[in-house]
């Protein structure tokens, strides 16, 4: 039987589930979820513990830091609204404990008779694979198929695409400073580029002289959960530190802002415009895939401390 009520605690599955064609099931998601505008009438039952208000790169980390270490959630299901949904399907992740709901996160009260489905793709072909298990998951694995297909194709184009070898620093945090993990080095290197992590590795931090090692040729802001305006605040975060003037990507203005939530933090079909947009930005010669959702850093944003 085909489960009838889905609740996504997680943008990229709410995503997928309206690339599915699902929306007529989708009856709750989390408080994260911003698209699209035909679901965001749905009850929200997952609740993030942070400040939406803060903006500092180095006190959201702070304060991520300190709950984990106390062992409180960052985020916390809602369980009368869930149970009240009466749910077939939860769709959750596991690769992140900041990044949106674990199935850990969730009580046996919450969970109900419901199936729980935890989104763990680390690569592009692991999104893909993400995408497989929730069409079968709800029943619809040939819709599954069909999408899968279509992103496929798109990434096989874009990794056709001739394109010269430079090396791309994604910037997933400022302050500390993490490198994009999971599926981010696998866009860079299907773009054409160097990446410093390796596809399906973490998201982590590294030292300062690693990155001028590296010498970045081109830039990448694209902060976990937040906008362009969000990678622009960061940017400042890293103008103070030694020898930053002297990357070949400040020295050529090669720096892009670019919205991580919506492009590159989620799960899903989203990743592949991601993807599309890296390859833009590298200079394979495609269109624009995402107007208004990234910018080139202006020459004062990144000269302000070079």
């Amino acid at each position: 039987m085909q489960p009838g009520r889905i609740v996504s605690l997680l943008p990229g599955a709410t995503d997928i589930v309206s690339a599915l064609g699902l929306e007529d099931r989708l009856v709750g998601i989390s408080a994260e979820c911003d698209q699209p505008s035909s679901v965001m009438d749905r009850p929200r039952v997952s609740l993030a513990a942070l400040d939406p208000e803060e903006t500092d790169p180095a006190a959201i980390d702070r304060e991520v830091r300190a709950r984990l270490a106390s062992g409180a959630p960052l985020f916390q299901a809602d369980t009368a609204a869930l149970r009240a949904l009466q749910p077939d399907l939860i769709l959750s992740q596991s690769l992140c404990d900041v990044c949106a709901a674990t199935p850990g996160s969730l009580t046996a009260e919450a969970i109900g008779d419901a199936e729980v489905l935890a989104l763990d793709g680390r690569d592009l072909d692991g999104l893909l694979e993400d995408i497989r298990r929730v069409a079968d998951a709800a029943g619809v694995p040939a819709r599954g198929e069909v999408l899968i297909g279509t992103l496929a194709r798109r990434c096989e184009a874009v990794r056709r695409q001739p394109a010269p070898s430079k090396r791309v620093l994604t910037v997933e945090w400022p302050d500390p400073l993490f490198i994009g993990g999971h599926w981010i080095p696998d866009m860079v290197l299907s773009a054409g580029g160097e990446s410093l992590g390796a596809p399906g590795d973490h998201s982590v931090v590294v030292d300062w002289a690693a990155v001028r090692a590296f010498d970045p040729e081109i830039i990448v802001m694209l902060p976990c959960g937040q906008s362009v305006d969000g990678a622009a605040r960061g940017l400042a975060s890293l103008q103070w530190r030694p020898g930053w003037g002297d990357l070949p990507a400040v020295r050529h203005h090669d720096v892009y802002l670019v919205d991580g939530n919506r492009f590159f933090s989620r799960p899903g079909p989203a990743a592949f415009t991601g993807l599309e947009l890296m390859a833009h930005i590298l200079g394979t010669g495609q269109s624009d895939p995402a107007p208004g959702y990234w910018r080139r850093a202006s020459r004062e944003e990144i000269e302000v401390m070079a």
